[in-house]
């Protein structure tokens, strides 16, 4: 009992300073606004403009993998009046491979995307979805793209170089059919240095900037502004089906596919690129006449 007591005049002040703390933490905590929380999104990467102001629809949300033509996809269509009567906004997003296509086209997301055949194809979206092919853009080889030099394609020369790849295992000229070539001369990952690209033009960036020696992608016109087409070389048998253009389509809704085929076919004519200027319509309207 007396031992009790010699531990009275410790323990309280401790006590007394514990519900204090207490009380100040419920006071501070009730305080205080509350944190709105926001998980991110998938793809934050994105553009909007104003279609028509009293449009039924909310938005035509438009996916693709290059930020450029997004953005000026996204002002034609705009300013189409086809789209002005059935869409308040626009929403444009460029992905990065195929974690963004999966999400878009896998989950029938986007209303109007630009993807791989095979892509649609995987996951039956023209009967899930309903996508209905635009056009589609036209074959193209894959190349080793040099930055000093024509690349040979032997065992000897590839070991311990430095080559570009893109980031997603579905792109045919930036990562299967090079890593096809490795494994055929018997290089595996260690034995060069791949440095990763989350798409073309960020491969040609590593290019120009020196941090590796080739970049394995397609050859268009306009590259031949930066580097050399005597020190590009041809990889693979075949050439590579381009991508398409699908729309989701919600009933017959013709209006809105023939002035989405005039709209891009508006859009290749603006292109410098090469790939982005040649497409092929499927059947169905009077075909847009694209002049380059």
């Amino acid at each position: 009992m007396n031992d009790l007591k010699l531990f009275a005049p410790i323990s309280f002040p401790f006590t007394l300073f514990f519900l204090a703390v207490l009380a100040m933490w419920f006071v501070g905590k009730n305080s205080q606004a509350k944190l709105d929380y926001h998980l991110p999104s998938l793809i934050e990467d994105s553009y909007t403009c104003t279609a028509g102001s009293n449009s039924s629809a909310e938005k035509l949300t438009v996916y693709m993998n290059t930020q450029v033509v997004a953005r000026n996809l996204a002002n034609l269509l705009c300013g189409d009046p086809v789209v002005q009567r059935q869409y308040h906004q626009v929403q444009a997003y460029w992905g990065t491979g195929d974690v963004s296509d999966i999400t878009f086209i896998g989950k029938g997301i986007g209303d109007l995307v630009n993807t791989k055949d095979n892509i649609v194809q995987a996951f039956d979206a023209e009967n899930t979805h309903g996508y209905k092919r635009l056009a589609s853009y036209s074959q193209y080889q894959a190349y080793l793209i040099g930055r000093d030099e024509k690349p040979i394609l032997t065992r000897e020369y590839l070991l311990g170089r430095r080559i570009g790849l893109l980031d997603y295992p579905s792109s045919r000229s930036g990562h299967i059919i090079p890593m096809h070539l490795l494994r055929e001369l018997g290089l595996r990952e260690e034995h060069v240095s791949i440095v990763y690209s989350h798409n073309h033009t960020g491969l040609r960036e590593l290019l120009a900037s020196g941090k590796v020696d080739m970049i394995a992608s397609y050859w268009a016109a306009e590259d031949a502004e930066r580097f050399s087409e005597n020190y590009i070389q041809a990889i693979g048998n075949s050439d590579i089906r381009g991508s398409s253009w699908y729309l989701k389509m919600n009933g017959r809704n013709t209006d809105l596919f023939c002035a989405l085929q005039a709209t891009l076919g508006h859009l290749a004519q603006q292109q410098q690129s090469t790939y982005f200027g040649e497409l092929s319509f499927a059947e169905g309207c009077p075909q847009p006449i694209v002049e380059r």
